[in-house]
């Protein structure tokens, strides 16, 4: 059972990890409109324009990636970039726990901070950049979380003494959306896992020359002929698959995209998602006509 404090948060919350982003890009356009304002500086206020401009191209772009790309099944997903959504497990050789709590989870980030009067430092602050699973019953793909946005709404503040903590994680076998760049390595690199481990099974066969003869020599005339040669690769192929090394290596995975576009991996829902994006892209928008107002004025 979740601690209380872990339990998610309501989405509509101006707590919510949702927020954060966002609410800091307004606050600081707000601010330098502020200031604009009492230093009577117009120029001032087109550096609040120029940054809610941004913001506005940013949360804009998020936007039109979630609501116009379709979700596709993991089984017969494309390459490129596609949105997924299934839920999340845990990697056997990658057990995460999160440092703070010990609760065991796909992905963790947090800080710790020692605040005195209006000084803010940071302690100590860690983010997870191990892979976890995703599956929607049609099959199965692995997920990096390197240069990832997670929103979660799984997050929990504390204090303790003087440190403010903060901790965000995403739970096992909860429902993920994923917004990314679909790959096969296989594919890219032209050769599969089960093909790799075939090839060295047969390269180690290759190198004691006596004992391949010995197998595969049927003929016994000494040398290995082009049918022999097939015989051994279909030995190797069966003994790469009794190893379990192909079904133990996840080839397919959802990775960051090139050309900088956006990828993200959350417990809301796509439409939550999109949503809220929408909504803060008009408001960066009504911010940045708001500063040219006032610079103008």
């Amino acid at each position: 059972m979740l601690p209380q404090r872990l339990i998610g948060l309501d989405p509509t919350s101006l707590d919510s990890p949702l927020l954060w982003r966002e609410t800091g890009l307004a606050a600081g356009s707000a601010f330098v409109m502020y200031v604009a304002l009492r230093l009577q500086q117009p120029w001032i206020a087109y550096g609040a324009a120029g940054l809610s401009l941004w913001a506005w191209s940013m949360t804009r772009r998020h936007y039109r990636h979630i609501a116009d790309i379709p979700t596709a099944r993991i089984a017969s997903a494309p390459q490129g970039y596609i949105e997924l959504t299934g839920e999340g497990d845990l990697l056997p050789e990658y057990p995460i726990v999160s440092p703070l709590t010990g609760l065991p989870c796909l992905w963790y980030e947090y800080r710790v901070e020692r605040v005195q009067g209006r000084e803010r430092e940071t302690l100590r602050s860690g983010i997870s950049e191990l892979p976890f699973v995703l599956s929607d019953g049609s099959g199965r793909v692995l997920v990096e979380t390197l240069d990832a946005r997670v929103i979660s709404r799984h997050s929990q503040k504390w204090r303790r003494g003087d440190e403010h903590i903060t901790e965000t994680v995403l739970l096992k076998n909860e429902v993920l959306y994923v917004l990314g760049e679909h790959a096969h390595p296989s594919v890219e690199s032209g050769s599969s896992p089960l093909d790799k481990e075939r090839n060295a099974i047969l390269s180690e066969w290759k190198s004691d020359q006596q004992s391949l003869l010995e197998r595969f020599d049927s003929d016994r005339n000494g040398r290995i002929d082009i049918k022999e040669w097939e015989d051994a690769r279909q030995a190797a192929q069966q003994q790469a698959m009794a190893s379990g090394v192909a079904s133990a290596r996840r080839d397919a995975i959802i990775r960051k995209p090139a050309h900088g576009r956006p990828f993200l991996i959350s417990n809301y829902s796509a439409k939550e998602l999109a949503g809220r994006f929408r909504r803060w892209s008009w408001l960066h928008l009504g911010i940045f006509f708001a500063a040219l107002i006032l610079a103008a004025w």
